[in-house]
Order: C-alpha cells, then structure tokens, then sequence
C-alpha cells in the first residue's frame, strides 16, 4: 500500500510536470529574451557582446508565496565572419529557471547556440538566419514539504510524511529529472528602405520531443515525452519622424495543441539627441488571457523595459485583473579599433 501510494504521489507530480511543460516559458516582453525567442538571434546585433536577463513573477494574486517565477539570462556575441562577405557567424549561452507552486516545482536549462548570419546584396541589408541550440533541461522539485495530498488531509495531517521521507532518504529515488534538448530555428531581416526594417522568424523547441520522468522507489521513472513547441515571431519598426518610431509586433506559439496569440505595439520618441535617450511605450493583447501595458527606455546601447499584465480571461474574480510582472535589461558592448589614419603633409603653394 505503501508503494501504491508512492506511486501514485510520483504520478501527480508527472501531470503536474506535464500541465506546465505544455506551457513552457514564455514573456509578455518577448524581444527581450531572444534566445528563449528564438536560437536564430544569437549574435543578430551591431556590436561586439550582448548581455541580458529578464525576470517574470505572475499570480502573485492568487499565490501569495509561491506564485510563478522565471528569471532568464543570456549573451551573444558574433564572433567571426561566414564564408562570403556579408555573411557572419554568432554564439552564445542562455540560461533560464521556471518555479511554480508550494513544491517549488523547477525547471532549469543551460543551453549553448549558434546561428549563422547570410547577408544579401552588396550592402548586406537583408539577411537570412539559421540557428540552434543545445543543452540540459531539468525538473526538481525544491521542497517536497510543500505538496498536500487528499489521504494526508483525511489523516489530519496534509503532509504523507513517510512518503515524503521516503522520497527525500530513499538512495534509489532522486526528485529530480533531466535530459538533453535541441532547439532550431531561421530568421529572416531586412531593410526596406531608410524608414523602414522588419524581422520575421520561425523556430521549434524541444526538437527531438526528449523522454524524463521522476523515478520512483524501484528506480524506474514514469516516462513523459516532451512536446516540440512551435513559434512564430515579427517586429515592423517604422520611423515616422526623426524623433518618433513605431514598432508592433506579434508572436504565435503553439505547443500540445495549447496556442498562444499576442499583439504588441511600442513607440519609441527620441526624447534627448544629445544623449541618445528613447522612451518607450505601449500596449499588447495576449488573446483570451491579458491586456499588456509596455514601457521602458533606451540610452545608447543599454535597453531597459517593465511589463505589466491586466489579467482579463475568467479568472479574473480571483485575479482581481492582476497578472504578470516583467523586468528586462540588455546592453551591446562596442570594443572597436580605431582605424589607423595616415598623416597628410599639407604643401603649401607658391
């Protein structure tokens, strides 16, 4: 009876494993992680290294204490040119955490990425981009104290204690599961004309749909196959004047037959020449589920932005139409060596 219940303990925490892999990660600011975007972006930039983090808390609402929380980080750099001119190639290292839930249910990845960057036309103002990614994934359950099961409750205790001893002492059983993951994707940038640039892409996560499952006492895990997740992503920036840019954008991601439709558009205004400061605002709509309020800032080459959702699916009377909370930040180093310049003898003429 003992091992039945075990059993069926490990079970609810698969489908509870399974429930939020069918979400996966995703950000309200989207373009701000554009390697959980998609692998196609490393190096995608004017600069030599880009480094950036953006941390998400949603629910806090409804989960006082162990609402959903995922901090990601990520750099790039491109690091040397392809085999035609324009062409350039790009690594880089993304690293994200997803908790959720009373057991601190965590998942983790490391993964490393490279794209390779086909500039076409003499100039090079469109370019195709192929990518991809590899790493460890893995589900951890960070305090088993925090689960609460239905004999427990009739018991008048909510914790199975043996059980959890048994997990947590048990040599043959580890609350934790990993595996490894590949990630794919192509990109297509281009500038139109002097006032208007746009960027197109498609990528697939969990390539090969992975196996994991936690292990039970006998060492033998329940096996859950990962399902690949589908996105599709556009950013249209036009200048409408020399201080004012509008960028909207949208993202569609799909994944286990769970769909996700978002619409944004920010504003930048140039608000200091002097010192390159933008401004940025705007509004997005994650269909059936939130109202999206973007602001944020520029100044040279460090980004900064703040998401806020207003939840508006049913949920809401618990909700209280409060969502998710974002912080971003991304800055472009430029190291460049100063073009030697030879010196001109001036000759006076008589």
């Amino acid at each position: 009876m003992h091992q039945k219940k075990l059993q069926l303990s490990f079970l609810f925490l698969l489908l509870l494993a399974g429930s939020i892999s069918a979400q996966d990660i995703h950000f309200t600011q989207f373009n701000m992680s554009p390697m959980t975007l998609n692998p196609a972006n490393i190096g995608g930039f004017e600069g030599t290294v880009r480094v950036g983090g953006i941390y998400r808390s949603q629910w806090t609402s409804v989960l006082k204490s162990n609402q959903y929380e995922t901090p990601a980080l990520f750099v790039d750099a491109p690091i040397i040119r392809g085999f035609r001119r324009n062409d350039w190639v790009g690594v880089g290292l993304s690293l994200f955490q997803d908790k959720v839930g009373a057991g601190a249910l965590v998942h983790s990845a490391s993964k490393l990425g490279a794209a390779y960057h086909l500039g076409f036309g003499k100039t090079g103002k469109t370019v195709l981009t192929l990518g991809g990614h590899y790493g460890q994934e893995t589900y951890r359950i960070g305090n088993a104290d925090g689960f609460i099961f239905e004999d427990g409750i009739k018991s008048g205790n909510p914790l199975l204690s043996a059980d959890l001893e048994a997990i947590k002492n048990n040599s043959t059983t580890d609350p934790k599961t990993n595996y490894s993951d590949i990630d794919a994707g192509i990109a297509l940038t281009s500038q139109l004309n002097k006032t208007m640039d746009f960027k197109l892409g498609f990528s697939v996560f969990h390539l090969g749909k992975p196996s994991f499952g936690f292990p039970d006492t006998s060492g033998v895990g329940n096996n859950f196959t990962q399902p690949r997740r589908y996105v599709t992503h556009g950013t249209f920036n036009i200048k409408t004047s020399d201080r004012m840019t509008i960028s909207p954008s949208f993202i569609f991601q799909t994944m286990n037959g769970n769909d996700e439709i978002m619409v944004q558009g920010l504003a930048g205004y140039l608000f200091n020449p002097e010192q390159d400061i933008t401004l940025n605002a705007g509004l997005g709509y994650r269909l059936g589920d939130a109202v999206n309020i973007l602001l944020g800032a520029k100044k040279k080459n460090l980004t900064v932005g703040f998401a806020y959702d207003v939840n508006t699916s049913g949920l809401n009377n618990d909700t209280r139409y409060r969502g998710g909370f974002e912080i971003a930040v991304n800055y472009i180093v430029k190291i460049y060596k100063n073009a030697p310049v030879k010196p001109k003898v001036l000759c006076p003429r008589f």
